[in-house]
């Protein structure tokens, strides 16, 4: 017979409030050390409150305590999954299936990882599998509707999504994991729908709320075609990356010597920032998309006082940056051409610094991006404008190696 804290504990898991039955389950654990069940429990809360290395303590013991029960391989291949340990995760799940291999949730983890992989005819294969065990297998149907939409089989990811709201109508996560593949299909309208129910179901659902976020951001043009490239490269094999990238360099570079032959130097300007900002892409469109809610009558609700700083610092370095774009032009002002390239380059390190969550890392930002308007600001009294210029740009290379410390 389970104790009355084992049971109060199951009761809070029930409802959701996992640090609450976590009390719970601790004070079971010592009143029966044999106690599997509350043992597995704790596990699993931990996982909920994505604390992976509790977790994987709890899963570890269970291991020495149940070496045969595929539920611990399947929890163990589940925390590894979490922390991007794939390979050790396939072992896992591989053990879980070899045990019982009529879990159809075995089968869901195990395409979940070569979905992660790129690996989407696997993991399209194996997601079968498991619906062959269990068709309404909410796991798997999920996942076999987003295989289906990386491997653009678009009409059969519909009916599938069909298949998935006709059996979870009122499931969150359904719901939600709906709304990214119609986001992905480009079908912004549906994906809105689909997250606005996930958040009526769960107020605190984040991938909701990051659907939400996205989708109404996908309502500008810019950022519109900004994500229908992210989806496209997330698609592609790390080797096939590499290439579109280096092929996007090279491309530049013809760009640059065609234009300087045909004696058109005025357009090599434009040329090279458009490069910066779509090479650089990563790095400015959560800040970029911050700035376009922040004036978004409904999207400015979704931000924290973060995003929003991060989205008025780059709303004002942009529009300096192309203030004195304008007058460089209009004007054949050398300067504005300096100012231009420092207002813009400190896109990249100010305003995502506002975005970190060590203060460390966002006072680095903050000052790198504030350093490369003074060098616009000063350099200029003890050197040329050209030298200055080769400076901003070598510390925005600099910064794109280093920039990552300490985020």
């Amino acid at each position: 017979m389970q104790s009355i804290n084992h049971e109060r504990a199951v009761q809070l898991f029930e409802l959701g409030r996992y640090k609450d039955a976590i009390a719970y389950f601790q004070k079971a654990i010592p009143e029966n050390p044999n106690d599997w069940t509350s043992k597995f429990y704790l596990a699993i809360c931990y996982i909920n409150l994505e604390q992976y290395d509790d977790a994987d303590a709890i899963t570890q013991t269970l291991l020495e305590e149940e070496p045969n029960n595929p539920d611990v391989f399947y929890l163990k291949a589940k925390i590894l999954l979490q922390k991007d340990k794939f390979k050790e995760a396939h072992k896992f799940i591989d053990t879980a299936i070899s045990i019982h291999p009529y879990d159809a949730d075995y089968f869901g983890l195990k395409a979940g990882l070569l979905l992660h992989e790129k690996k989407y005819e696997d993991g399209l294969a194996k997601v079968n599998e498991g619906l062959a065990i269990n068709p309404k297998n909410a796991y798997c149907l999920n996942l076999r509707a987003q295989l289906l939409t990386k491997l653009n089989r678009i009409s059969e990811a519909d009916e599938t999504v069909e298949h998935i709201l006709y059996d979870n109508p009122e499931d969150s996560f359904s719901h939600a994991n709906v709304g990214w593949v119609e986001l992905e299909n480009g079908n912004t309208r549906k994906a809105l729908n689909h997250f606005k129910q996930a958040l009526q179901f769960d107020p605190n659902f984040d991938y909701a709320r990051e659907g939400m976020s996205t989708a109404i951001k996908s309502k500008n043009f810019i950022y519109k075609w900004y994500l229908k490239y992210s989806f496209w490269m997330a698609k592609q094999s790390s080797k096939n990356q590499w290439i579109f990238v280096i092929g996007l360099y090279i491309a530049y570079r013809i760009g640059v010597k065609v234009l300087d032959a045909a004696g058109m130097t005025y357009l090599v300007i434009p040329l090279v920032v458009a490069y910066l900002l779509f090479a650089l892409g990563g790095w400015i469109m959560e800040p970029l998309s911050n700035t376009i809610l922040n004036f978004d009558s409904y999207g400015k609700y979704l931000l924290d006082k973060k995003q929003k700083a991060s989205g008025y610092a780059f709303g004002v370095l942009a529009l300096l940056g192309l203030i004195n774009i304008a007058l460089f032009y209009i004007f054949s002002i050398d300067y504005c051409l300096t100012l231009a390239i420092a207002f813009i380059c400190a896109l990249i390190p100010m305003p995502r610094a506002f975005l970190m969550f060590k203060n460390k890392a966002k006072l680095f930002g903050i000052s790198y991006g504030a350093a490369m308007i003074l060098v616009a600001l000063i350099a200029p009294l003890f050197t040329t404008l050209l030298t200055t210029q080769i400076i901003i740009f070598l510390m925005l290379i600099a910064f794109t190696w280093i920039g990552n410390f300490g985020t």
